[in-house]
């Protein structure tokens, strides 16, 4: 079981706050507004109403006891600057802290963030993609270059093993898993593709509109 600081009770921290208990984590909870505290105080045994920009109030919490400390305050970059900065003089073990824009990313790096997100441009990201690809399921990004997708088989697929597509060649790809009938295969190359297929790829994040 890990330990977390999240401060700041957004739609992405109250998301986040759940996500992590439900995995069996230790979640502490911490906002300035007391309407906010009070609507989750029954969800969550450590939560509390702090003004996090008081330094001395956010020693109390031993940030440095925790695995990780979150700033996922929204609209005020402000108090998420200052309390990134707190964090840090605190000798918090890693710092994640949320971003609206690069230059926001850039000033909570330089206050001591080890880490920054971005939910609303990330969850863009993920849904433009699915909605310009053709058969794309789901992907997760490795890099900015490349990334794994799960997509459905692609048609010209279906009855052919991969020694004769041949794909590592021919688009530079490499398909690390398939989900047929609801069972995981690790292919070799006479993997025979079947219709309904769910096939799992690592390649360069502009392949997938090739795949057909």
């Amino acid at each position: 079981m890990k330990s977390f600081l999240i401060i700041g009770i957004g739609e992405f921290g109250k998301h986040l706050a759940y996500k992590l208990q439900e995995m069996g984590n230790e979640v502490c909870i911490v906002d300035s507004n007391k309407s906010v505290v009070d609507a989750l105080s029954n969800d969550f045994e450590n939560i509390y109403i702090v003004d996090c920009m008081n330094i001395a109030a956010l020693k109390d919490f031993g940030v440095p006891n925790y695995h990780a400390c979150i700033v996922a305050i929204g609209q005020n970059f402000q108090a998420s600057l200052e309390i990134t900065s707190h964090l840090k003089d605190l000798g918090a073990k890693y710092i994640i802290s949320k971003a609206n824009s690069d230059i926001q990313a850039k000033f909570l790096r330089m206050a001591g963030a080890d880490e920054i997100v971005y939910p609303e441009k990330d969850i863009a990201e993920k849904i433009a993609t699915k909605c310009d690809a053709q058969n794309l399921l789901d992907y997760l990004r490795i890099s900015s270059l490349y990334s794994i997708y799960e997509v459905e088989v692609p048609k010209s697929w279906i009855d052919k093993n991969l020694l004769e597509l041949n794909v590592r060649k021919k688009l530079n790809i490499n398909v690390i898993a398939v989900l047929s009938n609801n069972e995981v295969n690790f292919p070799n190359a006479e993997y025979v593709f079947k219709a309904h297929d769910h096939v799992y790829i690592f390649g360069n994040n502009n392949i997938i509109n090739k795949l057909k």
